[in-house]
């Protein structure tokens, strides 16, 4: 699948810059009436993902916290560049946190029940680094043998 990598200093300004020239071409097509068009249409759309989001997040949090069906599959299905919103519907839980709050690189980490677990870094809401953990449980120690005769 192509993804067009935008960096996050522009990512930030396409929204408003979209908004600015849709605005304006309405304001120039069809004066107040198109004005008033192109801002319920964004209004609309603004809320559209506001309620996708809620749903998500409303969905996550009935979710044990960091907990993932099958790690395994989960790292498959990870690419790089992918934003915390669509990890989060893969995993449909949110991530233990492993970094302070409102830093980056953001630290998260899903597990499954056979102590499988991924790792994933965020840096600017985007993932950039992900990795497969096996916390494989420790042998029992064994008795030595009887010293003996």
């Amino acid at each position: 699948m192509f993804q067009l990598h935008i960096p996050y200093r522009w990512r930030r300004l396409l929204f408003p810059a979209l908004a600015a020239a849709l605005a304006y071409a309405a304001w120039t097509s069809y004066g107040w009436q198109g004005l008033l068009l192109a801002t319920l249409m964004l209004s609309f759309w603004v809320l559209l993902h506001f309620t996708k989001l809620m749903r998500l997040l409303r969905t996550a949090a009935t979710r044990p916290l960091g907990h993932v069906r099958d790690a395994v599959a989960l790292h498959t299905r990870l690419r790089r560049g992918m934003p915390m919103t669509d990890v989060v519907r893969l995993t449909l839980s949110l991530g233990e946190r492993h970094s302070p709050p409102g830093q980056d690189p953001e630290c998260f980490d899903w597990g499954d029940d056979e102590g499988r677990t991924v790792r994933c870094q965020f840096v600017h809401g985007r993932l950039d680094r992900f990795e497969m953990r096996r916390d494989d449980p420790a042998e029992p120690p064994t008795e030595p043998p009887p010293a003996g005769t």
